[in-house]
């Protein structure tokens, strides 16, 4: 709807108020009359005039001090007025310029002048509101936190904000047609309207930028009037975190799910490692001697083994735990070795180093099983033409500047070190950050389900502990795990 210029006719003679009226509201304004300071100040507030005509000389409060008041009022500081009056010397026009009038009209009013000024003036305020008002609208699309771009039909880019600049960085395109994978763009354009319409569209739509980028957008159009023509607006949301978080939520959902199917599963295999276990037990009390009885002992040892790393995988995905209970880690690490060793084949060489005594460990022997079993099934697998996997086992103290390095950072204080370190390919640096994510694996599909080093962190953040990773391609890789020991335990080997 077109606007109605509004002028504010202020005399306190009606004759002068109604020929004014006469003469302005033909030409297609709206005209409001006040016969006083006071209510010519109230509607100016109320109606917010296109301009003011205002006499001079009124009785109780005279054009001056009413122009002072309206000036005075931030609203009405640019609000255009004149003064009409019969006095004519310099003195008195100063005075009103002083005051804060725009333009004189001496009485009596020559009226074609008038409709002249009247006409000139509201046309200039009505730019200058459209100016201030495009101004504001610039400075909300300028300071919008998504990248908002006009665009035509090819995707060249007419204009477009800060944010969007930001989101491409110095990669910034010169159509949107060169940024999206081109699938992506081909199912834009078929949403492309070719009008307006009555109403303009507004469709959602992801997107996923050309490599080497790997982000996700989410792009909300608008097709718009442009220079005689149409042009289509994006409104642009990087939604790359989203929709990690989205994944993250259903990785979490298929562990809880996995954690509602292991009960049964578990306790099924669990019958039957344990028939396995006490066969082999039967069979070595019946007098096998010699290489059978270390067989059937080490069937015996594995199948308890397995046991627990089953109920291991049970508490993982139910989220519970084994208790906490002090143990010699380096017995443990022995019996370890001996069933890792024959569990990776003969192509890797498992080795164990303890360059000194150390404290017993108050923590989970299930667990610490299960995190040394995951490291050393992945280094075997970075090495599929064979190699040498290393277990360091041994007490170190880590300060402020170690600390850092642990995913989660540590505390400074006495920690037991497992370092498992192997002769293999290395892991790329393009994976590093996401090691730890639950089901992500650098694996081919079916060679690993991506819960291993997720289940280590979750171990080791348990124990409040922390894990370093140090790879290097062609060379290997090494993890080191740092568990915390108890004051008085490291006092006592000390």
């Amino acid at each position: 709807m077109s606007h109605v210029p509004t002028v504010l006719v202020v005399d306190d003679d009606a004759r002068c108020r109604t020929l004014l009226q006469s003469l302005l509201q033909p030409d297609g304004y709206r005209v409001l009359t006040a016969d006083n300071g006071q209510e010519a100040i109230a509607f100016a507030l109320s109606h917010r005039p296109d301009m003011v005509l205002l006499d001079v000389m009124m009785p109780d409060m005279d054009g001056f001090e009413v122009c002072r008041l309206l000036r005075s009022d931030k609203s009405l500081a640019h609000l255009p007025i004149i003064f009409t009056t019969a006095l004519d010397d310099k003195k008195s026009r100063l005075k009103g310029i002083e005051a804060g009038a725009d333009d004189f009209v001496t009485k009596p009013i020559d009226l074609v002048e008038l409709r002249a000024r009247v006409k000139s003036v509201t046309r200039l305020n009505r730019f200058r509101l459209q100016a201030e008002e495009r101004a504001r609208f610039e400075q909300a699309v300028a300071g919008s936190p998504d990248g908002i771009a006009i665009c035509d039909s090819r995707g060249r880019v007419h204009l477009s904000n800060t944010a969007f600049r930001r989101l491409f960085g110095a990669n910034e395109p010169s159509s949107l047609q060169d940024a999206f994978l081109e699938q992506d763009w081909v199912r834009l354009r078929e949403l492309l309207p070719s009008s307006t319409g009555p109403k303009p569209c507004s469709v959602p739509f992801e997107v996923r930028l050309r490599p080497p980028s790997e982000r996700v957008l989410e792009l909300t159009l608008a097709c718009i009037p442009w220079e005689g023509s149409i042009a289509y607006q994006f409104a642009i949301r990087d939604i790359t975190e989203k929709k990690a978080l989205e994944a993250q939520l259903m990785r979490a959902q298929r562990i809880d799910l996995l954690g509602q199917l292991a009960g049964g599963i578990i306790h099924d295999v669990n019958n039957l490692l344990s028939t396995i276990a006490a066969h082999a037990a039967l069979m070595a009390m019946e007098g096998a001697e010699g290489e059978d009885a270390k067989r059937l002992t080490a069937i015996e040892t594995a199948s308890y083994q397995g046991g627990g790393l089953l109920r291991q995988l049970l508490m993982f995905a139910r989220g519970r735990d084994g208790e906490m209970a002090e143990f010699d880690p380096a017995t443990h690490l022995f019996e370890f070795h001996a069933m890792v060793q024959k569990s990776l084949g003969t192509h890797v060489d498992v080795r164990i180093e303890m360059p000194s005594p150390v404290a017993p460990l108050v923590a989970d022997a299930n667990q610490v099983h299960q995190v040394l079993m995951n490291l050393c099934v992945n280094a075997r697998d970075a090495m599929p033409q064979g190699g040498k996997i290393t277990i360091r086992l041994a007490q170190v103290h880590v300060d402020s500047t170690r600390g850092a390095c642990a995913v989660p950072a540590l505390p400074e204080g006495d920690y037991l070190s497992y370092e498992v370190s192997d002769t293999g390919s290395g892991i790329p640096e393009s994976a590093r950050a996401r090691l730890f994510e639950p089901f992500f694996t650098t694996k081919a599909p079916g060679k690993g389900t991506g819960l291993g080093l997720a289940t280590v962190q979750r171990v080791l953040q348990r124990h409040r502990g922390g894990i370093e990773v140090e790879s290097t391609a062609g060379v290997g890789t090494r993890f080191t795990c740092l568990i915390p020991l108890q004051p008085a335990l490291v006092a006592a080997t000390a």
